[in-house]
């Protein structure tokens, strides 16, 4: 498996991304930061009562760290898929940081999203298969840029196999910084 770094927007064209994934919250409320851009990419307010359709329809109860809701991606042409995971949850604090995201529900965020990202993959017959990544909980869950590239890193690496089907993982980061230390975590 490839794993990049891009210094761009996650709804940018040229990540080309086949899914990228949504840092949400139990409710899948798109809110600001990477949410708020998913929301506006895929066709705005029209976009959220998809995904809440979606999530009524298929949990109807608050997103965990193990699940992801798979949507569409409503309008937008860069990429097919957002998956959703619950990276940021206000409702009760994190027992590692006791803010609302901590290391162990962003590895558990990341797994979720990777087997969605596969299922979509195998079930596509994919050749090949980009999945699109923000840091999750790194900023409205107040993880931090280190601890969640670091935790996100773990979870590919216990994840990632030979006969997966998602063939490339690509970071998407606003600034060269943050670049850094997530290439500094795969190890790049």
């Amino acid at each position: 498996m490839d794993c990049r770094v891009f210094v761009g927007s996650l709804v940018d064209a040229s990540l080309r991304a086949d899914a990228i994934v949504n840092a949400s919250n139990p409710e899948v409320a798109l809110g600001t930061g990477v949410s708020g851009a998913i929301r506006e990419a895929c066709g705005g307010a029209p976009y959220q009562r998809l995904v809440r359709s979606a999530w009524e329809e298929e949990f109807d109860e608050p997103l965990g760290p193990d699940d992801c809701l798979v949507t569409t991606a409503g309008t937008a042409s860069a990429f097919r898929w957002v998956l959703h995971v619950a990276a940021v949850d206000y409702r009760k604090p994190d027992p590692e940081t006791g803010g609302p995201s901590g290391p162990t529900r962003i590895e558990r965020c990341t797994r979720a999203a990777l087997d969605a990202a596969e299922e979509l993959a195998m079930s596509e017959s994919a050749e090949s298969f980009v999945l699109g990544l923000p840091l999750l909980g790194a900023g409205h869950g107040g993880a931090g840029e280190t601890a969640s590239a670091g935790a996100m890193v773990r979870a590919l690496r216990g994840w990632a196999g030979p006969t997966r089907q998602v063939s490339t993982v690509v970071f998407a980061v606003l600034e060269e910084p943050t670049a850094r230390i997530v290439r500094a975590a795969l190890g790049l």
